[in-house]
């Protein structure tokens, strides 16, 4: 059966249903460290929204990375002094070499990244508070071009997590006119529950970086010194590998149960579903963490 969609084409949907889940448990390592994993995590997000292309997936892949590392990436230039060798400086722009690609992948720009006006900042004595930002905004639109990735980085992301049964080919699009298709992926299972290791979690430098700040607001909030991040870890570890083992249990030995009850639902549902459990059922089991907490407070 086709599906008209608008903007000249019709997507041909296969009958992979005996294919698909609501709900998988991944249990193998190296599988759950491809959700974790800067290549595929935004392939295995974009995709809760349904079939798409690998062309449509390398633009929303790119803006999901645009989104998440565009402020990080702001913030370091934000706090980044212009060199005051000239020489220094030279190198750091003379980096950014392809003015004529980075142009016309990020047209509105195409005013500021100019060569000329470049060259001639490095000759000035000193920086006024506009050359400043120049250069800073060439520098973040170089960086940030760099992470993005290409339709052919993106189809070879594709083909390793179909080939680790995480997604699958599900359909081909036809254009208008055109006797070529492409084909259209989809995940595998609307929910992935990931079974991770409890040394694993919260270990990362962005992880503890939240958690002193988190700690921070729990000093203000409950008038208390600050609780040391390595207590927060070791709290927020247990709680996610206690409610994991739950949530898989429950899966494990009531698939029939719980698929009736999310069967209809959206994935921005389920979510929240399962959000909203998580959250009432450690409140029922806070005793399990009173060791913990009593270490953080």
């Amino acid at each position: 059966m086709k599906m008209s969609t608008p903007g000249g084409y019709n997507d041909v949907p296969e009958d992979y249903n005996h294919l698909l889940k609501q709900v998988e448990v991944i249990k193998d390592r190296e599988k759950v460290e491809m959700f974790y994993d800067q290549g595929y995590w935004p392939i295995l997000a974009i995709l809760r929204e349904g079939r798409l292309t690998v062309r449509e997936i390398t633009v929303k892949s790119n803006q999901l990375i645009e989104k998440k590392e565009l402020p990080k990436l702001k913030e370091k230039l934000e706090n980044w002094e212009i060199p005051e060798d000239k020489e220094k400086l030279e190198k750091i722009l003379k980096k950014i070499s392809d003015w004529e690609t980075l142009q016309t992948k990020v047209k509105d720009y195409s005013k500021v990244l100019n060569e000329d006006k470049i060259s001639s900042l490095i000759k000035k004595a000193k920086f006024s508070k506009e050359d400043v930002k120049l250069i800073r905004d060439v520098l973040l639109l170089y960086k940030l071009d760099h992470h993005k990735k290409s339709d052919k980085t993106i189809y070879r992301y594709i083909n390793e997590l179909t080939q680790a049964g995480l997604l699958i080919k599900a359909g081909q699009r036809v254009i208008t006119g055109k006797t070529a298709t492409e084909t259209l992926y989809a995940r595998r299972a609307k929910i992935f529950l990931l079974r991770q290791q409890a040394h694993d979690t919260w270990k990362c430098n962005e992880c503890r970086s939240t958690l002193e700040k988190v700690g921070a607001l729990i000093g203000l909030s409950k008038n208390i010194d600050t609780p040391a991040v390595d207590n927060l870890e070791k709290l927020m570890s247990k709680i996610d590998m206690f409610h994991e083992d739950e949530q898989i249990r429950m899966f494990e030995q009531n698939e029939k149960e719980v698929l009736k009850i999310i069967k209809d639902c959206s994935f921005k549902e389920t979510s929240h579903i399962l959000d909203t459990h998580k959250i009432i059922y450690l409140l029922m089991n806070y005793q399990e963490f009173k060791e913990e907490l009593e270490d953080c407070c």
